[in-house]
C-alpha cells in the first residue's frame, strides 16, 4: 500500500504486517526497559541500599515511589505486548503468535507479582510517614526490603524471558514477512 505526497512520489504505508512489526518492535522495547529497571534494581540499587543506614534506606526507597514513569512504562509494555498479540494473530505465522502469547503471559505473572508484593509494600513504606518522625525505622525497613528484593528477581527472571520470547517472535515475523516480500517478488518476476 502507498501514499501520494506533495512531491507526488509514492511513500509507503506499513500494511497490516508493517504494524505487526513496528508494534512487536515497540513491545520489545518497552519490555526490556521494564526488565532493565528491574534488573538494576536487583543488581545495583537495592544492593547498594542494603549497607545504607535505615533512615537513608526508608527515605530513597520513599522518593523513587514518587516516580511516575515507572507505572508508565510498566503499563507501556502490557498494552503493546498485547496489541502485538493481536496483530500477530492476524498478520504473522502461528510460532511468531506463540512467543508473543507466551511474553504476555510471562509478563501478566510480573504484574501480579508487582501488584501483590511491591505495590503493597511501597504503599507501607509510603504510609510509615517522614522517616525523620518514625520511631521504629528498623522495623519498617525489615517489613520491606527482604520480601520486596526477593519479588523484584523472580520478576527481573520473568520479565527477561518475555524480553527473550519477544525476541523470537521479532525474528519470526521478520523471516515470515521477508519470505512473502520474496516470493511476491519472485511471482512479479515470472
Amino acid at each position: 500500500m502507498t501514499e501520494i505526497t506533495r512531491d507526488d512520489k509514492p511513500t509507503p504505508v506499513p500494511d497490516g504486517e508493517g504494524w505487526t512489526g513496528l508494534v512487536l518492535g515497540a513491545a520489545l522495547m518497552a519490555m526490556a526497559l521494564v526488565t532493565g529497571l528491574s534488573y538494576t534494581f536487583a543488581v545495583a540499587v537495592m544492593p547498594n541500599l542494603a549497607g545504607a543506614d535505615d533512615h537513608s534506606f526508608v527515605a530513597t526507597v520513599q522518593r523513587y515511589n514518587e516516580n511516575p514513569v515507572f507505572p508508565l512504562t510498566f503499563t507501556a509494555a502490557l498494552g503493546l505486548t498485547a496489541l502485538a498479540a493481536v496483530l500477530q494473530r492476524r498478520h504473522s505465522p502461528a510460532d511468531a503468535t506463540r512467543w508473543t502469547v507466551a511474553a504476555l503471559v510471562l509478563y501478566a505473572i510480573v504484574l501480579a507479582i508487582t501488584t501483590a508484593i511491591h505495590i503493597p509494600l511501597n504503599d507501607q513504606i509510603d504510609r510509615a510517614g517522614d522517616p525523620d518522625h518514625i520511631a521504629d525505622l528498623a522495623h519498617v525497613r525489615d517489613q520491606f526490603e527482604d520480601p520486596w528484593v526477593a519479588a523484584n528477581i523472580v520478576r527481573t527472571l520473568l520479565s527477561t524471558a518475555a524480553v527473550a520470547a519477544l525476541t523470537r517472535a521479532l525474528l519470526l515475523h521478520g523471516r515470515s514477512t521477508t519470505r512473502h516480500d520474496n516470493t511476491n517478488e519472485h511471482r512479479r518476476s515470472v
